[in-house]
């Protein structure tokens, strides 16, 4: 593991999952979970980033993981904590209401989770949130106030709150909008942009400035440096940020959009997949056949829930296509991991692969980049890997999180 700590400070400032892409892992209808594909009634996380939590999938307003990278805890089938659809959408998670929190004896829960580069974070079901992992983070955490979501980037978090207002924390110079907003999703890196109630997208804090695309949006997904992309409400796809992949291909039928950093993946409403970008200095992704639930993608590859409930991953041969069929996916920068229907738990490719103390049933998981951490269907979040950056710092038991350490 300590190889692969070193490993991922390299690749870091190169690469950042909807999302993934802090991988994020996703399902129809939110933002949450593993990530949710998209929609503002989803959330769930999504192969985006923007997808903890959430009963959807990588997008949507009620879950998370969305596109991104990555994906959220608290969704049935996505990977983030994000509302928004994509795959980095998705990406984000509650914490359920374990009952009277000023009981002692009685342990938090969470309803949504999400884990990003350096540090997780979860929103219970009476919106109050915990995080944990890089001390910059967990310090400037807000103590008070209730969430529908949460959307992390690497070194930032932001919060929907129920009026729509934004607050955000974090490393460096982190700033909150004004204005209300139906959803947000963080980059991976630097920024964040949002949809207003009006439809139209707002940014903030971006390393790169880049004109706006006009008109309305039904979802937004987010890679790990300032690449954005966004389904329109006529279900075209609009990109900006730090490069050009090219025009999505037609027709304009969009439901969800998934982020990586060379190329794009969206899940069209007939459920088939179309991807496009450069590919450099890998190949460029191929659109797979078939049918698909939802996608989760990170930086260098994706993986797409089939109708069937099977997965397929492409992109990179380091992330194999797994056994088995599943309920929701999450994409990590070099693994995935994904809840099988029996709500078993499983991880595949390169890193943080499961340890013997993630044990127990599953409702979500969400991918970061050498952790992750999954949300048991009592409300648990369990989380393992790297710790060479923190990751564990704070996940205690008085939370609600469990460190069960580093997979072999």
């Amino acid at each position: 593991m300590q190889k692969l700590g070193l490993l991922l400070g390299g690749l870091f400032l190169a690469a950042l999952a909807g999302c993934g892409s802090k991988g994020g892992a996703a399902r129809d209808g939110g933002g949450g979970g593993a990530g949710g594909s998209g929609g503002a009634s989803g959330a769930g996380g999504g192969a985006g980033h923007e997808g903890v939590g959430g009963s959807g999938g990588s997008g949507g307003r009620t879950g998370g993981a969305g596109g991104g990278g990555g994906a959220g805890i608290g969704g049935t089938a996505g990977t983030g904590i994000e509302p928004d659809g994509g795959a980095s959408d998705g990406q984000s998670g509650e914490v359920g209401d374990a009952g009277d929190a000023d009981d002692a004896d009685t342990p938090l829960t969470f309803a949504q989770a999400q884990s990003t580069h350096h540090h997780s974070c979860g929103v219970r079901a009476d919106g109050s949130i915990a995080c944990w992992g890089l001390s910059d983070i967990v310090q400037s955490t807000p103590a008070g106030g209730t969430f529908q979501y949460l959307t992390l980037g690497d070194y930032h978090t932001c919060g929907l709150k129920p009026d729509g207002s934004v607050l955000c924390w974090g490393s460096g110079t982190v700033t909150s909008p004004q204005g209300a907003f139906r959803s947000v999703r963080a980059n991976g890196l630097f920024g964040t942009c949002g949809i207003g109630l009006d439809g139209t997208v707002t940014c903030w804090d971006l390393a790169v400035a880049s004109p706006l695309p006009t008109g309305t949006f039904a979802s937004l997904s987010a890679e790990r440096q300032t690449h954005v992309c966004g389904v329109r409400s006529d279900g075209g796809i609009a990109c900006w940020g730090d490069r050009d992949l090219g025009p999505a291909p037609a027709p304009a039928n969009f439901q969800s959009v998934y982020v990586g950093m060379y190329d794009n993946c969206g899940l069209r409403t007939d459920h088939t997949v179309s991807c496009w970008g450069t590919g450099s200095p890998n190949p460029q992704w191929p659109s797979p056949p078939g049918t698909f639930q939802t996608l989760a993608a990170s930086s260098h590859y994706a993986c797409g829930l089939r109708d069937t409930g099977t997965v397929e991953c492409w992109g990179t041969s380091s992330v194999p296509n797994p056994a088995g069929t599943f309920r929701s996916i999450s994409a990590g920068n070099f693994a995935a991991c994904g809840v099988q229907t029996s709500g078993a738990l499983t991880c595949w490719g390169y890193g943080y692969q499961l340890p013997a103390g993630v044990t127990g049933t599953f409702s979500s998981v969400s991918a970061g980049d050498a952790h992750a951490c999954a949300l048991r269907t009592d409300g648990v979040a369990v989380c393992w890997g790297e710790t060479t950056f923190g990751q564990d710092d704070g996940c205690t038991t008085g939370i609600g999180c469990v460190w069960v350490g580093s997979g072999p």
